[in-house]
């Protein structure tokens, strides 16, 4: 491991100085932005705490160029938190099991990761009593078209939702199942998964932890809503999720190699886009930081 990251896990800046001054550039208006010039396996405690204090007030950081070792990425995202388990383990590094590859690349005749990982909108972990803080992906190979991530800033859904219809959803809790979301995807669930992953209802509006601004908390997989029958649910869930995915709330991440893309799973929904996966490769690795339980 780099000696920058060992340096830095747990650290902050130094007391009584102030923070360090980064070079930022806008992702698009409002919402998320590239940090410039940080290598993050060498850049000293305090830069690292400040990457983390940008994420924090932006809902999403890109740094390019980066050359991370899976040791390396579960150093970086133990700067944000507690790193999470993987909760599907056939995908795993097995000397870094933190770091779960998203890939349709073939060695020795097997494919080394999840190929589709990701497709349609969600936010990671939304299933479990403490969903996850961040999501963090690495780009390692990419293809020249496609494969793009694409991020919505469920904030500013939030703040430009009718009146009426924030008086209306405020308070109501949403039903997450693990073994519903991975029924609609046709996977499979292990016994361990079934007994581990009990259903959970969390906040369909929920406040940031960081400074209490309000969001829409959304899933294409939810199970239900509280107060509603099935059928209602999901209407109103189709309508919140086509309101908050519009043009104007979302970013698009088109990948080069070495990039981290970090968003925040509290206030942002995500989708990955599709390739050509005959002709391109794609290898990403990702790891999750731990979340608090919504409120």
């Amino acid at each position: 491991m780099l000696q920058g990251l060992n340096a830095s896990v747990g650290s902050s800046a130094p007391a009584g100085h102030a923070p360090v001054q980064l070079q930022t550039r806008p992702l698009k208006d409002n919402f998320g932005v590239e940090i410039l010039d940080v290598d993050v396996t060498t850049a000293d405690a305090a830069t690292l705490a400040e990457v983390v204090a940008t994420f924090h007030r932006h809902g999403a950081i890109v740094l390019r160029d980066q050359n991370l070792s899976p040791a390396d990425q579960v150093a970086f995202t133990a700067l944000f938190g507690e790193p999470e388990d993987n909760v599907r383990k056939e995908f795993v590094i097995e000397e870094e099991p933190k770091v779960y590859i998203i890939s349709n690349k073939v060695v020795n005749g097997r494919v080394i990761g999840e190929m589709a990982a990701g497709i349609g909108w969600h936010t990671d972990l939304a299933y479990s009593p403490r969903p996850a803080l961040c999501t963090i992906l690495h780009a390692r190979e990419v293809p020249a078209e496609g494969s793009d991530t694409l991020l919505a800033d469920l904030c500013a859904a939030w703040e430009e939702l009718p009146e009426e219809r924030k008086r209306d959803i405020d308070g109501r809790r949403v039903h997450h199942s693990f073994i519903d979301s991975m029924r609609k995807r046709g996977l499979s669930v292990t016994p361990e998964q079934r007994a581990a992953m009990i259903d959970v209802f969390h906040p369909i509006v929920r406040r940031h932890a960081a400074d209490g601004r309000k969001s829409l908390w959304l899933s294409s997989l939810i199970s239900g809503i509280s107060g509603m029958e099935e059928p209602e649910a999901q209407v109103l869930m189709k309508e919140l999720l086509d309101f908050a995915t519009q043009e104007k709330f979302i970013y698009r991440h088109e990948w080069k190699v070495g990039d981290i893309l970090v968003w925040d799973d509290r206030c942002t929904l995500h989708t990955g886009t599709k390739f050509d996966t005959e002709k391109y490769i794609r290898l990403v690795h990702r790891t999750w930081v731990r979340g608090e339980v919504p409120l």
